[in-house]
């Protein structure tokens, strides 16, 4: 491969994010290469860049709309590309990482199927699998889970036709061509063949994710017991006593978590931006109670919860109407009120569209601060309150009342109508005609299977040419990805940061928070504006 021959060739994700894209093939000496590109530029903070996101022949610029200029960060990259491709060969700049495994038992309940689809035996396969060296290329299933360059190709298998829907944490598995670690307890479709003792992920750990793209890793057969360190006490983990209780769950609503605006900087560890699903509907609120915008609130989504405040203060409602009343009294979206202590705030059957309402407290939730936010990673389960939606009989704290001197003006906040603004791509070679017709002229109705993921759509299939699998990459919010049956899921932030499906078009910023407030039933149909958004990149 020449790597100075048409280096990359670059596609827009939208106007938030450029996909780069370095070669068609996994390639350990080429992945090595992009996540030494990726740790020069994450060294040169470039103006308007959010975060980077590797993968095994890719990598993903996000950036911020209006400050980020797209021609000059490609440009730098043109000029650091250079010297990293003609270092000869890629150098191993990180150790390398022993991974302790025991193959086999409880802890690799599928050694024998593996054993019995390769046609060897189950002391051949754990010889094989823990005989060579491999390399992450990409993180991003979960956090800190590595798929890893370099399985043997006669240890390949394919998935397993019906996934678990728990895969225990540190087990090691092969899936197709590849092999790797589960780093928290997922479902999974991969065959399970050994588990590890060591935790691949940590959020309280600096760094949180055990390897990251570029390592080396070997692993090490053993045979004492697996014993996983049980996960931490969150609920203990950060005592704050210095602050009183402020609100007690009496009913915790279909679900309802901390959020405030997100961790973004963390997606090459696997670890999703998440924060608030509409992000000016939580701004809107803080700016009522003059927090700053950052401040965490709760995101209510569909039935809200009934809450009983413990002392006095100033919150405002917020994102969609879901029918709050304090006291029993009707209070609009965008009203502030003052609570004191008994004052009850409940839900009753929503008004109009919408599907998360946001309430904010002056002084804002008080929550440990994990990796730069104080949002709940619903599905990694750290983060928020004790990294869990709440329950009844949670109490909930505030911070000091620092408020805003000056008031602020009001973000413009999701309004309704079904179009959605997208830009093409960045796989547009992978739809014909007859699909962009569809996908343009068609609507689609949100699936109940939506959720802070990703909305899931139901309508006429969209078919790509050549199926539905390319090498993993990574995604952004926003992202419209086309599954096998041809159905699209638009990602939202709690989304993961690689995937491997072909990407139709991508939500243009404007227009993100909308997909927040998506309902399930709720028909929409997208408007194409690529010429008029990247026309100056």
């Amino acid at each position: 491969m020449d790597l100075l021959d048409d280096p990359f060739s670059v596609r827009p994700f939208a106007d938030h994010g450029l996909l780069l894209t370095f070669g068609d093939a996994i390639d350990a000496d080429l992945s090595r290469r992009i996540a030494m590109l990726t740790d020069t530029l994450e060294a040169e903070s470039l103006e308007g860049v959010v975060d980077y996101v590797p993968s095994y022949a890719t990598l993903v610029v996000l950036i911020e709309p209006g400050t980020a200029d797209p021609v000059r960060i490609v440009d730098r990259v043109h000029h650091l590309w250079r010297r990293i491709a003609t270092a000869s060969p890629a150098r191993k700049t990180e150790p390398e990482v022993l991974i302790p495994v025991r193959y086999g038992g409880e802890d690799g309940p599928d050694l024998h199927h593996v054993a019995q689809v390769t046609g060897l035996h189950p002391d051949e396969v754990i010889r094989r699998h823990a005989g060579g060296a491999y390399q992450v290329g990409a993180i991003g299933f979960s956090p800190g889970f590595a798929f890893l360059i370099g399985l043997p190709p006669e240890l390949a298998v394919p998935r397993r036709s019906t996934p678990r829907t728990s895969v225990p944490r540190g087990s090691v598995g092969i899936g197709g061509k590849q092999t790797g670690i589960y780093s928290l307890e997922t479902p999974g479709g991969w065959s399970l063949i050994g588990r590890t003792s060591l935790t691949m992920f940590d959020p309280d750990r600096d760094p949180p994710s055990l390897l990251k793209a570029g390592h080396t890793v070997r692993f090490e057969r053993v045979s004492s017991p697996v014993t996983v360190r049980p996960e931490p006490d969150r609920a203990n983990l950060h005592a704050t006593a210095h602050h009183r209780d402020a609100v007690e769950v009496l009913e915790p609503g279909l679900q309802t978590s901390v959020q405030d605006l997100g961790r973004p900087g963390y997606g090459r560890l696997g670890i999703a931006p998440g924060g608030a699903a509409d992000r000016a509907a939580l701004t809107a609120g803080n700016r009522l109670v003059r927090n700053p915008d950052g401040a965490a609130g709760l995101e209510m989504t569909l039935a809200g919860p009934r809450l009983r405040f413990l002392r006095p203060g100033r919150i405002a409602i917020t994102g969609a109407d879901l029918g709050a009343c304090l006291n029993g009294m009707r209070v609009p979206v965008g009203a502030r009120r003052v609570v004191g202590p008994g004052d009850e705030l409940a839900f009753a059957e929503g008004q109009g569209s919408g599907v998360r309402a946001y309430l904010c407290m002056v002084g804002g939730i008080d929550v440990p601060v994990q990796l730069g936010s104080r949002s709940a990673d619903l599905t990694a389960g750290f983060g928020g309150f004790e990294g869990r939606a709440l329950r009844a009989g949670d109490r909930l704290q505030v911070g000091d009342e620092r408020a805003e001197a000056v008031f602020r003006h009001l973000p413009e906040v999701s309004s309704g109508g079904n179009v959605i603004r997208v830009v093409r791509g960045p796989q547009v070679e992978r739809f014909d005609e007859a699909a962009w017709r569809t996908f343009f002229s068609r609507e689609f109705t949100v699936s109940s299977q939506s959720n802070r993921l990703g909305a899931r759509l139901e309508g006429p299939a969209i078919l790509s040419v050549g199926g539905a699998d390319i090498i993993s990459e990574g995604i952004v919010t926003g992202a419209i990805q086309i599954t096998g049956e041809g159905q699209p899921i638009v990602m939202l932030p709690a989304r993961a940061t690689i995937g491997g499906y072909p990407k139709i078009a991508t939500v243009i910023a404007a227009d993100l928070d909308r997909l927040g407030q998506l309902r399930p039933g709720q028909r929409i149909r997208f408007e194409d504006v690529t010429a008029a958004t990247i026309s100056g990149w």
